[in-house]
């Protein structure tokens, strides 16, 4: 065996140790790789002179071992590292404008530590939540310090009418001097089988009811209103509306004559309707649907 074979064989001994296990290794090109740029004749080492050093050898082994270790970390870090896909992205987008940190979430889903950690490293003592809510809380930021919520904080709004429950702010303005601590909740859209943390009632602004003519209908007529858009009824809480909170039952299922006076998204496609045997006073829905910014049924 002559002397490159050799080092070959070393070579995939101590790749062997190196490689991830349990894992792919390296793949066959990589090897293939190594493999020849191993198999090269060395370059010619010239003799020292005196007071001067030439490393010969000693440099192309080193440069071998630098090209084996970019291939191994190629191997291991993916096809982002050599430019084959994206590269991983910070979850929050923080700059510094006018007086503000402007802040933006990328990743919605991120690890709430990855969030911590970069507004640490901003000098913000905060802290970012982001929750699954219904459609109508989607994007909506609440700061709060304590038990006050954080006016210091300023919104940064989607232009125009974006149809939800209090705006739809896209970042959020916190001055350079702030020097509290604060904890923010975001709302995000649920992943399916995702229970909202913040819930409306299913006919505010941005839910699928709204402007529904739905109250004192029976619940086989507001099933099939629900069902067109995208919502089954999961299950019903059953009560006298007209009387003191908390008199109601939950039940998985009423007779369809019941009727409808309210009800809320649970999760994405799924409601909690709330149901009576007596239909809710006329003055009283007209003044739902006048609060919501519905034409009167």
């Amino acid at each position: 065996m002559n002397g490159g074979s050799l080092m070959n064989a070393d070579l995939d001994r101590v790749v062997a140790h190196l490689a991830p296990d349990p894992g792919p290794g390296l793949s066959d090109g990589a090897r293939q790789l190594m493999h020849e740029i191993m198999e090269g004749d060395p370059a010619p080492v010239a003799k020292p002179s005196a007071g001067r050093w030439r490393p010969g050898w000693r440099l192309r082994l080193t440069a071998v071992g630098a090209v084996a270790a970019a291939v191994l970390g190629a191997t291991w870090l993916g096809p982002s590292w050599l430019g084959l896909g994206p590269d991983p992205v910070a979850a929050l987008d923080i700059k510094q404008e006018d007086g503000y940190y402007v802040i933006t979430v990328k990743d919605l889903y991120a690890d709430p530590d990855n969030y911590e950690a970069q507004l640490q490293a901003a000098g913000l003592d905060i802290s970012l939540r982001v929750e699954p809510v219904s459609a109508a809380f989607e994007g909506q930021v609440f700061p709060t310090s304590g038990e006050r919520y954080v006016t210091e904080f300023e919104p940064i709004e989607e232009p125009g009418d974006c149809g939800k429950v209090g705006g739809c702010p896209v970042g959020l303005k916190i001055p350079i001097g702030f020097k509290g601590s604060a904890d923010i909740r975001l709302g995000r859209a649920a992943r399916p089988g995702e229970k909202y943390r913040s819930i409306t009632s299913f006919d505010a602004l941005g839910e699928p009811m709204h402007c529904v003519p739905y109250m004192n209908k029976p619940v086989a007529e507001v099933r099939e209103m629900l069902r067109q858009r995208g919502v089954t009824i999961e299950e019903f809480s059953v009560g006298d509306p007209n009387r003191q909170p908390g008199n109601s039952e939950t039940k998985a299922s009423v007779p369809d004559s019941y009727l409808v006076n309210g009800g809320s998204l649970t999760e994405p496609g799924k409601a909690m309707v709330s149901v009576w045997t007596a239909p809710m006073k006329e003055e009283y829905v007209k003044n739902v649907e006048t609060a919501n910014g519905c034409p009167l049924s």
